[in-house]
């Protein structure tokens, strides 16, 4: 899956949890992450092992959903170095607000979208605090970075350029 970070292509150094792996063996699954350079957590696995995971925040991303308490995953963004905010369906916005509340909040780690991300979304995603896309191999192609430059005016303050 293609990464854009900052509006460029990107490799992911990061290791997203396997769910199905986790349940068949959570244990072994936790120490395969641990010893990678970072991985991204369901934010329901890293509360059940925060205190064994908090030992390095620079290797400890969350993915969260608009299902998740914004409240409980506020007072986690000082223990984190990434948010992936999942968008399940094109339908489903509350992602949006999920990364304008983080980086109101003052996270300035990387905001990540993931799931169902596409080209006609990647503006406003920017301009609501995302700095990092991961884009399924079908929706990614050359002309998809001119979505942050299509649109030079906007009317309503967002977030900074």
């Amino acid at each position: 899956m293609p990464l854009l970070i900052n509006g460029r292509e990107s490799v992911d150094p990061w290791v997203s949890l396997n769910a199905d792996s986790y349940q068949q063996d959570a244990r072994s699954e936790l120490l395969r992450l641990k010893l990678t350079k970072a991985a991204i957590y369901p934010i329901a696995i890293y509360l059940e092992h925060s205190a064994e995971l908090q030992a390095n925040s620079q290797k400890i991303g969350l993915l969260v959903t608009g299902d998740d308490d914004l409240s409980q995953i506020a007072s986690l963004l000082p223990n984190v170095s990434l948010i992936a905010i999942d968008f399940p369906v094109l339908r489903d916005g509350r992602g949006f607000s999920i990364a304008r509340n983080i980086t109101r909040r003052g996270f300035s780690g990387e905001v990540r979208a993931v799931g169902d991300v596409s080209y006609d979304r990647l503006d406003n995603m920017h301009r609501s605090g995302f700095n990092a896309y991961q884009l399924d191999d079908q929706r990614y192609g050359p002309q998809t970075l001119k979505a942050f430059s299509e649109i030079s005016v906007n009317y309503q303050p967002t977030h900074p350029r």
